[in-house]
């Protein structure tokens, strides 16, 4: 069967329209593109979402400064990190100054191995919550940098994740929850300090104390479309619930599925990803049908050749699941999946 690239259902897809499109247009049209009012609004915003006081959040240009931001504020000389995860943990750390330890995951998950963190000399952990699953954090006396780029808005025991270890960073690249025009992200955090560290660490202008500094500047535009989004962000958790809740029903083998799914782990659907022996072939078959699916994270994209890590890479298959998706594509996704793996 010939593939109808004009007809292809994405893996994902941004989930964009005509609020974002007037709120850019105010700004252009205002000249006021350097004015920090949206900044400031779109910051407390997010503390006001994931429950803390005001002026605990500061926004920066992408996922990957706030990274940093919070690793210099933390003076991290040491990070453990997981060994599924995108490179940005890695690189974030190098530009840091600090050494990785990368640590493989328990098996059939994407959470890191506790016996693994349990010999590291780490002073930091990054902890991601990947594909936006809730699950609980790691016995750690270090430092941990909580990663909710793909949680944003799940929560355990009604505490937002993000804010129960040191600081929380967020993502709000193109296809991430949300997104701020692109590219940008925040770091928030229950202690002040850690963001006045960090806020005097961007003010890379105004400062005459012989110390680093450097801009990782969010713009007003990105700052205002991030506000929609997040004024959305209710519904578009909600659509990808159902979507993920079809995929249930079908029976599909979902990763993590069962774990830690009591009333007090609220996750968010941020990837519907399946485990089979046959991901390479599964995503071909679809693909024959127009459906683009991925495999998440692949082994050669692994931070490190772990074993649990690479079994996980060589038999994942992510699905679509966004809110644009409808459901009525997300049935044709699921049967064609299911006729597949019997």
């Amino acid at each position: 069967m010939i593939v109808d690239s004009q007809n292809m259902i994405p893996h994902n897809r941004p989930s964009l329209g005509q609020e974002e499109v007037k709120v850019t247009e105010n700004i252009v049209l205002s000249n006021q593109l350097v004015s920090s009012k949206n900044i400031f609004h779109f910051e407390n915003e997010i503390c006001d979402f994931i429950g803390l006081p005001h002026g605990h959040a500061v926004a920066v240009s992408t996922g990957s400064a706030a990274l940093f931001l919070a690793l210099t504020a933390l003076n991290s000389k040491k990070v453990a990190i997981p060994s599924y995860v995108c490179h940005s943990l890695k690189q974030a750390t190098k530009l840091a100054k600090a050494e990785c330890d990368i640590l493989d995951t328990k098996e059939n998950t994407t959470i890191i191995c506790p016996i693994a963190l349990a010999k590291s000399q780490a002073d930091t952990l990054i902890y991601p919550y990947i594909f936006g699953q809730t699950s609980e954090l790691p016995n750690f006396s270090g430092h941990i940098i909580e990663d909710i780029a793909q949680a944003l808005g799940a929560s355990i025991n009604g505490k937002a994740l993000g804010t129960i270890a040191d600081i929380g960073v967020l993502s709000f690249y193109a296809t991430k929850l949300i997104t701020s025009g692109g590219q940008g992200g925040m770091v928030v955090s229950k202690n002040k300090d850690y963001i006045d560290a960090i806020r005097n660490y961007l003010a890379f202008d105004t400062n005459a104390d012989g110390q680093e500094h450097f801009n990782f500047p969010l713009t007003e535009i990105q700052a205002a479309i991030g506000r929609v989004q997040l004024r959305k962000l209710p519904l578009f958790i909600d659509k990808r619930a159902l979507i993920y809740q079809l995929y249930q029903r079908a029976n599909l083998p979902l990763l993590n599925g069962s774990i830690n799914s009591g009333e007090e782990f609220i996750s968010v659907r941020y990837r519907a990803v399946l485990i089979t022996p046959k991901a390479k072939a599964l995503i071909a078959h679809l693909a024959e049908h127009n459906i683009s699916a991925i495999v998440p994270i692949e082994d050669w994209e692994l931070l490190a050749a772990t074993q649990n890590a690479i079994k996980l890479a060589n038999n994942t298959v992510s699905l679509p699941i966004y809110p644009t998706l409808t459901l009525r594509e997300a049935e044709e996704i699921a049967m064609l999946c299911q006729k597949f793996l019997r």
